[in-house]
């Protein structure tokens, strides 16, 4: 596994990670401090109007149960919690420098699809939140969207194959670049200084043996049972095509690990249905 990183890290060396917006940095270092200013972090998020316009479009339509609609960042400060916000805002500002192709796009699509997912069903997981079940759904394939650009004459049907086919087609994919997205995933999200919940859920994500391996540490095991479920559902309301025998164990290795009543799928379901052709970011809400 260590060789694996660091291939990735070789890979990657051709191509520079884009920056943070600046607004996050000044974000997690108030967040960081013993006391944080919640004027100052509203001001944050404030700052640049489209981010902020996404962020909040993000919380009315995912995180908050909120009856009224949250319209300014004063507002969304006082409902949700410091952690809560700061996925929230980094999710909604990172999806404005990873994807410019249109399969760059749509892999952040798929993400953006399976965050929502995930999302709705981590209401009945308890050691997961809202926003980490949608950042972990929605980061998963940032490795690949950025292998697209390193390989982008025969990466992407080697990820599309993945869909239907997410451990025969990333076994492929290792044995092509003796890395995978996964490992190139997990070097971007830790450079980015993303929790190591998320980076580990997305290093696992196309693993089989993820329970074992786990087996101490419930939470990333459970945001790695909620992304496998999530691309089952997400491909399932795509196409029937995707539905192979393959992804079906998959979905089970995924549902093995998660107390789910029947109506958190039927929930996740309509949630893809009604929010998953929206742009980039949204996700819905109970």
């Amino acid at each position: 596994m260590q060789q694996n990183l660091a291939n990735a890290a070789q890979r990657f060396a051709q191509s520079a990670i884009p920056s943070i917006p600046e607004e996050i940095i000044k974000l997690k270092e108030e967040l960081n401090k013993k006391y944080p200013n919640t004027v100052t972090i509203a001001n944050l998020i404030s700052h640049n109007p489209e981010l902020l316009c996404d962020f909040l479009t993000l919380v009315n339509t995912n995180i908050t149960s909120e009856r009224t609609e949250i319209t300014d960042a004063k507002a969304a400060v006082n409902v949700l919690g410091l952690d809560e916000l700061y996925n929230i805002f980094l999710s909604s500002s990172l999806t404005k420098i990873i994807a410019q192709t249109p399969g760059e796009k749509a892999i952040l699509q798929h993400g953006s699809k399976a965050g929502l997912a995930a999302a709705e069903l981590s209401y009945w997981v308890f050691d997961v939140s809202r926003s980490e079940a949608y950042m972990a759904g929605l980061m998963q394939n940032i490795g690949a969207i950025y292998f697209s650009k390193l390989e982008p004459d025969s990466y992407f049907d080697i990820y599309k194959s993945q869909l239907s086919n997410p451990i025969t087609g990333y076994d492929k994919e290792l044995q092509t670049y003796n890395t995978t997205h996964a490992f190139l995933g997990t070097f971007i999200t830790k450079k980015w200084h993303i929790s190591q919940d998320i980076y580990k859920s997305i290093l696992l994500h196309h693993d089989s043996d993820f329970a074992s391996k786990l087996a101490n540490n419930p939470k990333v095991r459970h945001l790695v049972s909620l992304i496998m479920v999530a691309n089952y559902i997400v491909s399932s309301n795509a196409d029937d095509q995707y539905i192979t025998q393959e992804l079906k164990d998959y979905r089970k290795l995924g549902l093995d690990q998660l107390d789910l009543p029947d109506n958190a799928l039927k929930a996740a379901y309509a949630a893809v249905a009604k929010w998953g052709n929206s742009v980039g970011l949204s996700t819905g809400s109970h």
